[in-house]
């Protein structure tokens, strides 16, 4: 027979398994002491709670958008798509293709085509974009209406449904009668919800829907020169995998056509959340990292401030582990607070972000604060706040009871070899943990590793920055003639324990990213709105045919400039077949179609970088190039735009092989062009010589300078005389240009100005951390002499030479970055937004002072005499 234990034994099982979680809880004598001491000392819970809460908030609320988001795509990624298998192309169906498609039921196929086309009625004519489906639209989702009737009851062959945007700017309401092309259809009903196209700010006009048979009716098809033909299909997994690898077979002689699945195909939220939402994400994750340096810094302070009181906690026998374990347990009971904070702002964040998200997320997607979010929240909190607490309590290990009688800690640690000293096993654990956790985030290891990579790269330079500058300082201070309080400041800055590097990286990358969404967002603006050139084109005709120029020409009663343009794609380049191209520059792709056009002359908006012949376009070509599958074809000169060699990789002298509609033509680059007049002028990436593209089938683009107040009166002229040719009026698309960036740069500037808030703790953490060191100095001064508003001045020039230096580098830094990006990346001309800056670097100076003199008056003014006192 077994012996059963005894109740002693069970007794102490039972103790030793609640040991460390009633150790945790347990709350000695000394513990209450230093609860009371952390709140009664008002300033570092204050600032512990506000640094962790926004970090918090601002996490939870950009995660938990984010996890709306991806709720949003999974539950409806087959309507956001359109069907389960889409094909997608700009050129009518082959018949081999419309072969396979119609194998499927009628009911399981939507035949859809788009493109823009202008609406007239009684009053306005407008831009729009024109949808035709068949009667299986839509395969998934569903088209929502305002008078709630289903599509198909009020969708008919004479009958159009129209988005908000284009009743209203149409001027019209339901059952009015419209023109669109040689087509007269009545406004049956109103769209509010296309399943397919949940975002409608990226796209340049409202939405009419028709049935396909009606296209017919307008006879605009057969002249468009954009259109894209879409088919989508449904059907269960074993159809739609036997006709995928079908349509995959046939596709390989029709490289032209696109086909993708529900599960691969991209769609526009998909976009919005993998850049706009990450690059938030990304701010947010350096908000956290941030706010880890300012509660480290307050809690070195408040271990400091209290190393009178430990000392006497240990001289009276408390061993060292319940000394550190109270500390445990005070910071838990803050981190606990911080997260019920954190969640009540986060649900205020969302509803304060909320209007932003419009430009950028569909309106049904409902955003919550989510349980999952809430815990990631935690669990985080947790996790940050043991590994500061961890590291901030380490001078615990040196406090000695002799502390009281020196007034400072064991010096231990300072004798020891520096690789004991340097927490290298920390933070070894530190960047591992922060790898780990950005790789979760991001969703790719590789990606996790290239922004840790960066990160670190990125801190390193501000940080070799600002150690540069303290040490240029300091020697201008030692060798230069100035006053002795600006020596003193200077001194200050490099004080043992002062944080004054790392306030230097955090208000500079803050500052950075202010300034370089003002920047964008002002050059921007400046572009398109404010200084739009006096003489700029300011509307545009799209499908334009040689035997309208004269027409056209009497009804603008204005200079017009025509582009022959003729669509092509690229079938190699270099020698290099397109798919095989890896451009420099990732926002284009090389086997999309191109715009072709022929000229005599260099643009007066461009001109020629490289040349065979100087300054000429073209230069005569000898040499012939033999296909191996085709007889001698001659090679033609070529011109090309700069950018398009970059994402081609040729250079002079490489042939380029394009393909027009079936017929291939070479060209061999004899010149590459560059512009410099940016904004909104017409230009084309290849050129060749009118002898070589002046046969080829060919549109003809427009553009004209006409009087702003008279652009909607021509508009509606053109489109009644010329129902195929589409009027775009720029400033309205400039306009519209302008609303959205300004909606995505304030939603940025919201996460970017917490950022700079939590830069602003990291600078009064630093000046707690060191407050007794200056509280002694400060009462040094004034044994000497010293006034008060001396010791006011004094701060306020460490602060400002550290605050308006680094504000000075990030403005500049800044500025060299947001040039490069406009003038290279959004092809815009660069202007500085001077009020704007001045505007910010005033506040900044405000807030410096303003932290200066609270300073002065709550920290060292309180405690000065007492020190004083004891010194005399």
């Amino acid at each position: 027979m077994k012996n059963k234990p005894s109740a002693a034994t069970t007794q102490s099982a039972t103790t030793q398994s609640h040991g460390l979680i009633g150790q945790l809880f347990t709350r000695t004598l000394g513990a209450q002491a230093l609860t009371c001491s952390w709140w009664r000392r008002w300033v570092y819970p204050v600032l512990f709670l506000l640094t962790l809460t926004l970090s918090l908030a601002t996490y939870l609320t950009l995660d938990s958008i984010q996890q709306s988001v991806d709720r949003y795509i999974t539950d409806n990624q087959r309507a956001l798509v359109g069907g389960d298998l889409i094909l997608n192309s700009k050129q009518d169906w082959p018949s081999e293709v419309m072969a396979q498609v119609n194998t499927l039921p009628a009911s399981q196929v939507v035949y859809d085509h788009q493109f823009s086309a202008m609406v007239v009625s009684a009053e306005q004519t407008l831009l729009t974009q024109l949808k035709a489906v068949s009667p299986a639209y839509p395969l998934y989702g569903d088209v929502e209406l305002a008078s709630g009737q289903p599509l198909w009851q009020q969708l008919t062959a004479d009958s159009i449904i129209v988005a908000p945007e284009v009743l209203n700017g149409l001027g019209a309401t339901v059952g009015d009668v419209v023109t669109i092309g040689d087509g007269r259809f009545t406004i049956r009903d109103v769209l509010t919800k296309e399943p397919d196209r949940p975002l409608s700010a990226f796209g340049f006009g409202g939405r009419v829907l028709m049935q396909q048979q009606a296209l017919a009716a307008t006879n605009l098809l057969g002249q468009r020169s954009r259109v894209n033909y879409r088919i989508e299909m449904a059907g269960d997994t074993e159809t739609i995998a036997a006709q995928h690898a079908t349509l995959e077979q046939l596709l390989v002689s029709h490289p032209d056509i696109e086909l993708s699945d529900a599960q691969s195909a991209d769609t526009s939220v998909s976009r919005i959340s993998d850049n706009v939402l990450m690059f938030l994400k990304l701010l947010v994750i350096a908000v956290l990292l941030l706010s880890a340096v300012a509660m480290y810094g307050v809690i070195s302070a408040f271990v400091s401030k209290e190393q009178p009181n430990n000392a006497i906690r240990l001289a009276l026998g408390e061993p060292l582990a319940s000394l550190k374990r109270s500390y445990y347990q005070l910071l838990l009971t803050t981190t606990v607070i911080a997260c019920i904070a954190a969640s009540i702002l986060g649900a205020g964040l969302l509803q304060v972000s909320q209007p932003y998200l419009g430009a950028i997320l569909p309106a049904d997607v409902a955003l919550a604060i989510n349980p999952i979010s809430v815990l990631k929240t935690i669990i985080i909190a947790l996790i940050l706040s043991f590994v500061i607490a961890q590291r901030g309590l380490r001078p615990l290990n040196h406090t000695k009871p002799a502390t009281l009688l020196n007034q400072g800690a064991s010096q231990s640690n300072q004798n020891l070899p520096w690789y004991r000293r340097l927490p290298i096993l920390w933070y070894g654990l530190m960047l591992t943990s922060l790898y780990v956790f950005f790789a979760y985030e991001v969703g790719s290891w590789l990606l996790g590793a290239q922004l840790l990579i960066g990160l670190i790269g990125f801190v390193a330079i501000f940080w070799l920055l600002a150690r540069g500058w303290l040490w240029l300082l300091a020697q201008l201070a030692s060798r230069r003639r100035i006053s002795w309080m600006q020596r003193i400041a200077i001194h200050n800055l490099a004080r043992k324990g002062n944080q004054s590097a790392l306030f230097f990286v955090t208000l500079s990358l803050s500052v950075a990213v202010l300034t370089l969404i003002t920047t964008l967002n002002h050059s921007i603006n400046e572009q398109f709105i404010n200084t739009y050139p006096a003489d700029a084109p300011n509307i545009f005709l799209l499908d334009v045919q040689s035997a309208q120029h004269e027409a056209i020409g009497t009804i603008i009663d204005a200079p017009v400039s025509y582009y022959p343009v003729i669509r092509a794609r690229v079938v190699a380049a270099g020698g290099v077949p397109v798919q095989d191209i890896e451009p420099t520059e990732g926002f284009d792709d090389p086997a999309r179609v191109f715009n072709l056009s022929y000229a005599d002359t260099v643009m007066d908006t461009e001109f020629i970088t490289d040349s065979l012949e100087k300054n000429a376009l073209y230069a005569p070509i000898t040499t012939d190039h033999t296909d191996n599958s085709n007889a001698a074809q001659t090679i033609a000169p070529l011109s090309i735009l700069d950018t398009a060699a970059s994402l081609l990789n040729v250079d002079m002298g490489d042939e380029i092989i394009f393909n027009i509609q079936g017929i291939k033509i070479v060209g061999q680059i004899t010149s590459i062009r560059s512009r410099f007049e940016r904004g909104p002028s017409p230009y084309f990436y290849f050129l060749f010589e009118p002898s070589v593209l002046s046969s080829a089938p060919q549109i003809q683009f427009a553009t004209a300078h006409i009087p702003e107040d008279r652009i909607a009166e021509i508009q509606g002229q053109l489109v009644r005389k010329f129902p195929a040719v589409t009027t775009i009026d720029g400033t309205a698309i400039a306009e519209q240009v302008q609303d959205l960036v300004v909606q995505m740069s304030r939603l940025v500037y919201i996460f970017t100005l917490l950022a700079l808030l939590t830069g602003v703790m990291v600078l009064i953490s630093s000046l707690l951390s060191t407050s007794q060191d200056r509280m002694t100095e400060s009462a040094s001064f004034r044994l000497l002499g010293m006034q008060k508003r001396d010791l006011y001045m004094l701060n306020i020039l460490e602060l400002g030479v550290l605050g308006i230096s680094a504000a000075v580098f990030a403005m500049t830094i800044a500025s060299v970055g947001a040039w490069f990006a406009i003038t290279q990346w959004f092809d815009l001309r660069f202007s500085v937004p001077w009020a704007n800056l001045a505007i910010g670097g005033g506040l900044l100076l405000a807030l410096l002072l303003g932290i200066a003199i609270i300073y002065v008056r709550l920290v060292i003014g309180r405690g000065i005499m007492a020190r004083v006192r004891a010194m005399v």
